[in-house]
């Protein structure tokens, strides 16, 4: 496989966890908040007893189960990046405090 491809499925695959993470964080904050009790936080202050105490099928804990289960492969998946393009941050740090970056020609 090209490393260009590996690049663009890496990528690809971190913009994806990154943006279930955004979800569960706004369902676990906004949704299904901690220390209402079940009710939603658009129910406070006497606006109505509706219980939410799942969205889907699943309670905070559930969610709170997948945030962290897509954390982890964010957290893997940012190592990768980070292997891949090692090279590249070796020489723009070597740039940066004006040492003679060896090999760091195209690397665009």
């Amino acid at each position: 496989m090209k490393r260009i491809t590996l690049n663009f499925i890496v990528d690809l695959f971190s913009f994806i966890s990154l943006l279930g993470l955004i979800f569960t964080g706004i369902v676990m904050g906004f949704v299904l908040p901690p220390g209402t009790g079940g009710l939603g936080r658009g129910y406070h202050g006497g606006r109505g007893a509706e219980e939410i105490k799942s969205l889907w099928t699943m309670t905070r804990h559930e969610w709170g189960d997948i945030h962290f289960i897509v954390s982890i492969v964010f957290i893997v998946l940012m190592l990768v990046h980070l292997v891949l393009h090692w090279t590249w941050i070796k020489c723009y740090f070597k740039s940066l405090f004006s040492f003679s970056p060896k090999n760091c020609d195209n690397l665009d």
